[in-house]
């Protein structure tokens, strides 16, 4: 078991950094918030306890010298039972809805995500596999992976298209490499963005296998304004007006996404619906060319 990377710090790490790291991990792991974590916690806990502790760390430290990694092990075991090293593979790319306004989206802005995706097991470095851990070829696809239905291969039901079977696994992800946590993601959203546009976070998707890297998360843009229309860079607004308030040289109010609200002269006498221009009022795009803002009145008798 690797303290260090249990709760992700460095070898050299100062007792600071440790003390940062733990209450972070506390905070995502604690069983009050993740009811699956509670052995995981206890593991950060001794982490800590362990690490901060100068003599505890110093001990520690020797006899983590003398070890081969965890993965190391897991893939040895793998490969004098079965003859060959699993491929390590990407973990799988997610997708998720960010919701923001057409002013957050014209000025650019930080927002943060939280969202559920699978992590690497820190026990067993996503192996699923411990020193205590016996590993079988897969009596049912006799290590391939695969198993023929009809005309096509297809992964294994049994091991997961793994090839081989763990016998004793990791208690704290049982055997599957990962746990299912709640993550946290802080990312900028680009001036003059596009509704529909991607934002890539990279290594934000579920973890790997056998050492594999984190897939991608891709923030798909909404806007979440119901009172303005966006078409390209044109915003339009529809208001309902009084006609005794629309009388030429009257002054009103009308709502705007950057403003609370901009102040119209009416042009002329108004008695029906009428569309009037507001010249680079509108939304932008990633070269900062500004749209117009149309206000479609509607008189109210």
């Amino acid at each position: 078991m690797d303290f260090y990377k249990i709760l992700g710090v460095a070898r050299d790490a100062t007792p600071e950094e440790i003390k940062k790291a733990f209450r972070e991990k506390a905070k995502r792991f604690h069983p009050d918030r993740n009811k699956s974590s509670q052995e995981f916690f206890k593991k950060v806990t001794l982490a800590y306890e362990t690490l901060i502790d100068p003599e505890k760390r110093k001990k520690y430290d020797l006899q983590l010298n003398r070890n081969t990694s965890i993965l190391d092990k897991a893939l040895f075991k793998i490969y004098n039972t079965l003859g060959f090293t699993p491929v390590s593979k990407k973990g799988k790319d997610l997708y998720k809805k960010v919701f923001i306004s057409l002013k957050e989206g014209f000025l650019g802005s930080v927002k943060t995500i939280f969202y559920t995706r699978k992590e690497r097991c820190s026990y067993c470095e996503g192996t699923g596999i411990t020193e205590n851990s016996v590993i079988r070829e897969c009596s049912l696809c006799h290590g391939e992976g695969l198993v023929k239905k009809r005309v096509i291969k297809i992964p294994c039901s049994r091991c997961k298209g793994k090839g081989f079977q763990i016998l004793n696994p990791c208690t704290n992800c049982s055997g599957k490499g990962y746990i299912h946590l709640e993550t946290k993601k802080t990312f900028k959203i680009p001036e003059g963005i596009k509704e529909g546009d991607y934002i890539r976070i990279k290594g934000g998707g579920d973890c790997g296998r056998n050492g594999g890297d984190y897939g991608d998360l891709y923030l798909i843009v909404k806007f979440q304004e119901e009172d303005f229309q966006l078409k390209g860079k044109d915003v339009y607004k529809t208001v309902y007006i009084p006609k005794k308030d629309l009388k030429k040289g009257d002054v009103i109010s009308v709502p705007h996404f950057l403003e609370d609200t901009l102040k119209i002269e009416i042009p002329e006498d108004i008695n029906s619906e009428t569309t009037l221009k507001i010249r680079n009022r509108g939304y932008k795009d990633r070269k900062g060319n500004v749209g117009n803002f149309y206000i479609k009145i509607i008189p109210l008798d």
